[in-house]
């Protein structure tokens, strides 16, 4: 049985695993993971991950465009069989917080790390007067 993803909104970006644990980006665009992606990401059982998600969306006062992303069309063996919903990244941060696995508290170290990065300035230049030069 083939499995083919066709996103709806546009690209999309999405983690991974790479050598020695460390995450990377994949795709172009926003951030944003099906269950099963996250599942992989965070191994954990579909059930687990499942339960901890309908937990968050329902008690969490996450605003609606924080809750999904869209869906992303499921084909099997060429037909169209559904729709995966999408979950951007304040829901897969928010997720790493409520999942027991190395992987999510390799993610949240991540995130964390991320947080602290200086940001790289710009230095911005007001020119003032006429603008015109003789």
């Amino acid at each position: 049985m083939k499995v083919n993803y066709h996103q709806t909104k546009g690209d999309r970006s999405y983690f991974e695993w790479g050598d020695n644990m460390q995450i990377t980006r994949k795709g172009k665009g926003e951030i944003a993971m099906t269950e099963s992606e996250l599942v992989d990401f965070f191994s954990v059982t579909w059930r687990k991950l499942n339960y901890r998600l309908q937990l968050l969306l329902k008690v969490s006062p996450l605003q609606p465009d924080e809750r999904d992303t869209g869906e992303q069309e499921v084909y099997v063996n060429g037909r169209l069989r559904g729709y995966a919903l999408l979950y951007p990244l304040s829901i897969i941060i928010a997720l790493s917080y409520q999942l027991d696995s190395m992987e999510a508290y390799f993610f949240r170290k991540y995130i964390c790390q991320e947080l602290q990065r200086p940001a790289s300035v710009m230095e911005q230049i007001f020119l003032y007067g006429s603008g015109s030069i003789n």
